[in-house]
């Protein structure tokens, strides 16, 4: 038998074994179209393709640097921290500090309405590796030029990226 024997066809969009060319079917196998697609695939949560929902629109590079989190050599450090006092030092594990946010776990109230931070020069101020958040209050009901808050009031949520 040579070849001449035999008779070559193109893909044709018929299904296969109940599986239309370019789909998935539950418990059978991936049968890509004629273009080497497939339009919807699931993987654990991950679903990919136009029939899938919210589609990937990302490469791969763009992908691998989220996943990465910050720019390069930069690391992420996050916590709560329950707020005594109007100055507070927090100690973020991270070696040095180059950027910090901060922000109420609450609602603004008479004893805290707002919390700032700062990362200092890392050489004195705070320590390297911490940041300082400081909590503000309404000076009086119906003045709200912030003064230093000065009871147990609230928690707050912290952020830093460092080395």
């Amino acid at each position: 038998m040579g070849y001449s024997d035999f008779e070559f066809k193109t893909p044709q969009a018929t299904a296969y074994n109940g599986i239309t060319p370019g789909t998935v079917l539950a418990s059978k196998a991936v049968v890509v179209g004629a273009n080497k697609n497939v339009d919807v695939l699931a993987i654990a949560d991950l679903k990919l393709g136009a029939g899938a929902g919210t589609s990937v629109t990302k490469t791969a590079a763009e992908i691998n640097l989220l996943v990465a989190g910050v720019a390069g050599g930069y690391k992420l450090a996050y916590g709560t921290a329950t707020i005594g006092t109007a100055t507070d030092t927090i100690v973020t594990g991270l070696a040095t500090v180059v950027s910090a946010v901060v922000s109420l776990v609450g609602d603004p109230s008479i004893t805290h309405m707002s919390s700032t931070c700062t990362v200092g020069n890392q050489t004195g101020q705070p320590a390297a590796g911490s940041i300082v958040i400081k909590s503000w209050k309404p000076t009086a009901t119906g003045n709200v030029t912030p003064i230093a808050a000065d009871t147990v009031f609230a928690n707050v949520n912290w952020i830093a990226i460092g080395t």
